[in-house]
This record gives C-alpha cells, sequence and structure tokens, in this order.
C-alpha cells in the first residue's frame, strides 16, 4: 500500500463522490480512480461501491477506513514537522548562558525566543567563556553566552550584545574606599585578587596588560581566583583589591565589601556565539533574535545599528572619550 493511495481512499470515503475527492487531493477523476483500482488489486478485495445513490465502503473498505485515516493522519504531522523543523518553527537547541552574566540581553533573549517558538526544545547549561567556547567549537552545544575578550575563532560569529563598567572591589578599610573616583595610578603595587586563567585566558591577560600599560608596572598579584570566590576571598585578604563588574561589585556588598570607579574607567563586553555555517533554521532565528535584541548603551559610538557579524578586539578598552575623566589614549575601535 502506498500512502498517497490511502489517501485518495479517505477522500472518495469521506466526500462520498469520485469528481469531488479528486479536487480535494489535487488529481483528475481518473487518476484517482486508478489509485482506487491498484490499491484493490494490491489487497485482493474491492474496498468501494458505488451505487445511483453514490460510492459507498465495502466491508473490506469499512475494515480498512480507521487504519487509513491514521495513517494519513501520522504522515500529515510529519510533514508539518519538517516543514516546522524547516522554518525553525521546530527541533531543538542546546544553549549555553554564561555564569558571569546573570542578567540582562540573555534572559531577554531567551525569553523572547520561547514566546516566537514554543515548539524549539532548549537545553539550557551554563559555563564560564573559554569552556563555553570550547563546547562549541566541539559541538557540544549550538549557542553560547561568552566575554567577547575570548577572542575569534574559525568559523565561530561573535555578536557583542552588552558592555559593563569594570569597577575596584576593596574592604571599607582600604584607603582607596576613601577616595570617589580611583586614578588607575593609584592602583599601581596594590595588591591584586584576579581571575583564574581557566575562566577566560584572554581576557584574564588583557586585564592584567591594561592594567601595566596605565599603571607603569606590572600588577601586584598575590592569588587567584574563580569569579564566583572572589568576594569572600577578598573579604578575607586584609588589604588587597580585586576589579569586576559593576553588578558583580554590588552583589559583593553582602560580604561587607565597597567598590568605586576608575578614572579611565575600563569596561568588559559580553556577547553570543555561534557555528557560522551551522544550517539549523532554529539557530537562524535565535542568532536573528540577538540581532534584535538592543545593543548595550551609553557611551557606544556605532549605536543600535551594530551588525552581528562585526567582531571586536579581544582587550579590555576603555569608551570612547566623553569627558576629562575618561582615558584619552583608550585604543579606538575598528569598524
Amino acid at each position: 500500500m502506498e500512502l498517497r493511495q490511502l489517501r485518495a481512499f479517505v477522500a472518495i470515503a469521506d466526500l462520498g463522490h469520485y469528481g469531488r475527492a479528486a479536487d480535494s487531493v489535487g488529481l483528475t477523476q481518473p487518476a484517482i480512480t486508478q489509485r482506487i483500482q491498484a490499491l484493490e488489486r494490491e489487497l485482493g478485495t474491492q474496498l468501494l461501491m458505488r451505487t445511483a445513490r453514490g460510492v459507498h465502503l465495502t466491508r473490506a473498505g469499512e475494515t480498512l477506513i480507521e487504519h487509513a485515516r491514521r495513517l494519513v493522519l501520522i504522515e500529515d504531522r510529519a510533514l508539518r514537522a519538517l516543514d516546522d523543523h524547516a522554518s525553525g518553527l521546530a527541533g531543538r537547541l542546546r544553549i549555553s548562558y554564561l555564569t558571569l552574566w546573570d542578567f540582562g540581553p540573555p534572559a531577554d533573549i531567551i525569553a523572547e525566543f520561547r514566546v516566537r517558538y514554543p515548539a524549539v526544545e532548549l537545553e539550557m547549561s551554563t559555563g564560564y567563556s573559554q569552556p563555553n567556547m570550547e563546547r562549541l567549537i566541539a559541538g557540544n552545544v549550538d549557542f553560547a553566552f561568552v566575554g567577547v575578550s575570548i577572542g575569534e575563532r574559525r568559523g565561530i560569529t561573535i555578536r557583542t550584545l552588552d558592555r559593563h563598567e569594570i569597577v575596584v572591589v576593596m574592604t571599607p578599610e582600604n584607603p582607596l574606599a576613601q577616595i570617589d573616583r580611583v586614578p588607575i595610578e593609584r592602583l599601581r603595587g596594590e595588591p591584586i585578587i584576579t581571575v583564574s586563567q581557566g575562566v577566560n585566558g584572554p581576557m584574564a591577560a588583557a586585564s592584567l596588560s591594561w592594567l601595566e600599560r596605565h599603571t607603569g608596572e606590572p600588577p601586584n598579584v598575590v592569588r587567584q581566583e574563580p569569579p564566583d570566590q572572589m568576594a569572600a576571598a577578598l573579604a578575607r585578604s586584609g588589604n588587597a583589591i580585586a576589579l569586576m563588574t559593576e553588578h558583580r561589585a554590588a552583589q559583593a556588598q553582602t560580604d561587607g565589601l565597597v567598590h568605586r570607579s576608575l578614572t579611565p574607567s575600563p569596561v568588559i563586553e559580553y556577547g553570543a556565539a555561534y557555528a557560522r555555517d551551522d544550517p539549523s533554521p532554529a539557530l537562524a532565528n535565535l542568532a536573528a533574535a540577538s540581532r534584535h535584541c538592543r545593543p548595550f548603551s551609553g557611551s557606544d559610538h556605532r549605536g543600535a545599528g551594530y551588525r552581528a557579524d562585526r567582531r571586536e578586539r579581544h582587550e579590555w578598552r576603555c569608551p570612547p572619550r566623553r569627558s576629562a575623566g575618561r582615558d584619552a589614549n583608550a585604543p579606538a575601535r575598528p569598524e
């Protein structure tokens, strides 16, 4: 039996007329007649009987009809599922959040995507930038949020979505806490706790390079800690300092720490990464959703028209000069 034959059989049984059934399945009347005849020959029994009052099912036809309906329905559902997959309306995506970026664009993008494409199954996980990028390259996730400073990878698109100011964090007893905006030169020689290299090696290296360039000497690194342990370590370190995003510095207040802005003010960029040649329509829709997310505001001189596939240099940068308090020597952004 062929599904096209069963579809013709169901149409005739439902409409009771060869001509109307032929129209409903896009066939001529002779063509639908030939399909029924071929089906009856294969089964070795008559399924339909024509009378002056119309077309009726035989006993064999009555036995077959419900099975035929179910098979046709299964085919219809399969075809709809394939259409949905082809258009990105269904399927599965594996997404990894960035552990350090627990608010803002990631949640907005995923929430919007869930509303637009409820049939797409999302398998969610979380990790730091370096493991996220490694999992993306290995094909273990389809879409990952990362720190842009992780750097370029062949075949991977990174779209910048947000920028966070970096501030200096310390105990209230530290003399730097008495300064409203701390000149970067004042960090020269200060004992500093930095992020562990395994979290985002390029970002850690870039931060140390940025400090050395602005203080005139290598930073006095006394220890390294994973980001989620930095506040606790800093609170018990005495006079050490650390650099954190303003958001995480605000959270560190629960450990009795305070933070101050720096002059000039460094920023760190966060974004989304995915394989450029991945053919998944669902991934294409998620990438489009990330493009529609409003990029970072404030001092971004390109505005909201930033193109998705532009890549950023993997280093810490200061925002474009806006006042005397900004770094006049901050490297320009590539276009």
